[in-house]
């Protein structure tokens, strides 16, 4: 199995972190390379189109506010791997600073490709937190 894992602290507040990235709706908020999400099956299946024209079938296994993460598999995807879950989860440092992390484990179809589909997924990860980051740190006008 290949781990990936990437964190972030964002100066806002575990609750304004998790109203956006609670919502399993929402990647297309946050991941400029997902402009559109749809759900089905009551909200467990979303289907993601990338910005490249791939379509990424994703189920959700657990949802937690209270805890504030959530665990997802992929079901259909470009990705050459296999038994891929994902979590997004979130730590309150304090009042006003939360740390995000995304983090992953998949089998490789080919071990070959081990290390580059796990920088693939490190800069999606690090691409969609840093875009959140911005999102929650930038005043709004």
């Amino acid at each position: 199995m290949t781990n990936v894992s990437v964190s972030v602290e964002i100066a806002a507040s575990a609750q304004a972190v998790w109203s956006v990235v609670g919502d399993f709706n929402g990647l297309p908020r946050w991941l400029e390379l997902v402009p559109a999400s749809r759900l089905t099956d009551d909200g467990r299946v979303r289907h993601l189109e990338a910005i490249n024209g791939a379509s990424i079938v994703e189920r959700l296994l657990d949802h937690s506010d209270e805890r504030m993460q959530y665990l997802y598999t992929i079901l259909e995807g470009p990705d050459p791997v296999t038994d891929y879950t994902a979590s997004l989860s979130l730590r309150e440092l304090d009042a006003h600073r939360t740390t995000v992390t995304w983090a992953s484990r998949f089998e490789p179809n080919d071990p070959n490709e081990a290390d580059s589909l796990a920088a693939h997924y490190e800069a999606l990860y690090r691409a969609g937190l840093t875009r959140l980051k911005e999102l929650l740190e930038t005043p709004r006008r």
